[in-house]
């Protein structure tokens, strides 16, 4: 469902364009991408020997595109796209979904003393990449609302099926 809010959001970013905004917005919508953040987070698999971060990747990314065949959202059309518009369906944005789950996930892997200084710069990219994509206009506001949400219910979800059956290295 598309509200009014959604509507004024768009324009609000529309009016708000520069050259400086689309080459930062441009770039930074890039790391909320399966592309970047699935050889990032098996890395860090890897690394850390543990498997939360790139499966909440995974899961995020599973569960917003079979979401989207579900919906069959469509895509803004109010305002001039910022390069090319997606092939796929518009709700929810799986950009945000992951980058919230790989940000939730990255939190429940370090230990409670380090979570402090790390949850401050990982919220700010998450809303970042968010914002990007109605920056961009590829977007409706509800439909990265909803992606945030997704991600970071997938993050929890994938280590609470973890936690029971192998301990976490941290």
């Amino acid at each position: 469902m598309i509200v009014a809010f959604d509507v004024w959001l768009l324009g609000f970013f529309s009016a708000w364009r520069s050259a400086a905004g689309d080459l930062l917005f441009s770039a930074i919508t890039w790391t909320g991408s399966l592309w970047l953040l699935l050889p990032f987070s098996l890395l860090i698999g890897v690394f850390r020997q543990q498997a939360l971060v790139p499966l909440s990747i995974l899961t995020a990314a599973v569960a917003s595109h079979s979401l989207k065949l579900i919906v069959a959202r469509a895509r803004p059309e109010l305002h001039e796209v910022l390069g090319t518009m997606p092939a796929d369906l518009s709700f929810p944005s799986a950009h945000s979904a992951q980058a919230a789950a790989c940000a939730a996930a990255l939190v429940l892997t370090v230990p409670a003393l380090r979570q402090a200084s790390l949850l401050p710069l990982l919220v700010v990219w998450v809303l970042v990449v968010g914002i990007s994509r109605l920056y961009l206009q590829v977007h409706w506001p509800s439909d990265v609302l909803a992606g945030w949400a997704i991600g970071i219910l997938c993050a929890v979800c994938v280590r609470q099926e973890f936690h029971g059956h192998a301990p976490e290295r941290v």
